[in-house]
């Protein structure tokens, strides 16, 4: 017959079962990394940084992560440093030149989000914004970026999902 303790704690068993878990109970809200592809010279990408911005100083934090990256063959620190001069976003960006990371991804077109929870959960557009090349709405009707940050910080499940973004072709 097994019998319990009458106190968890002194229980070697429940003592130990409770620093196992400890660390799986704190990891239980898992980080959230937004990896957004930009490019310099693509008008529609360098349109998005402002929404960028307020997206990243509303979600930081929440402990989002976001991070830019400019997967450009080509492209030198020093363009990618007056082009933060020019558009001061409020997330960190760092040169891709080989689009390695773009590829890790999945990445085609600039601007597109990758939404990583563990693994890939989101890839996309920001929002939709932007419907066929050269056309595009006021106000978007549908933010799926924010949608999609919003299902992870409420714990809610998610399913991956992949929208169809405009923009600038990654070489």
């Amino acid at each position: 017959m097994v019998r319990m303790a009458a106190d968890p704690l002194t229980s070697t068993f429940t003592r130990r079962s409770m620093f196992l878990t400890l660390p799986l109970v704190l990891r239980a809200a898992s980080e959230i990394r937004v990896e957004v592809f930009l490019a310099t010279e693509c008008p529609i990408s360098n349109r998005y940084v402002p929404e960028l911005n307020r997206i990243a100083r509303l979600y930081q934090p929440k402990g989002v992560e976001m991070i830019g990256y400019f997967p450009e063959r080509g492209l030198e620190q020093a363009k990618l440093d007056r082009w933060q001069q020019d558009f001061a976003p409020s997330f960190p960006v760092r040169l891709d030149a080989s689009a390695k990371q773009a590829r890790k991804a999945g990445a085609t077109l600039t601007p597109e989000v990758a939404v990583f929870s563990e693994k890939l959960v989101y890839r996309g557009r920001i929002d939709d914004r932007y419907v066929s090349w050269g056309k595009s709405r006021r106000e978007p009707s549908r933010r799926d970026l924010i949608e999609m940050l919003e299902l992870l910080i409420e714990g809610k499940p998610v399913s991956p999902r992949f929208t169809k973004t405009w923009g600038c072709y990654i070489e």
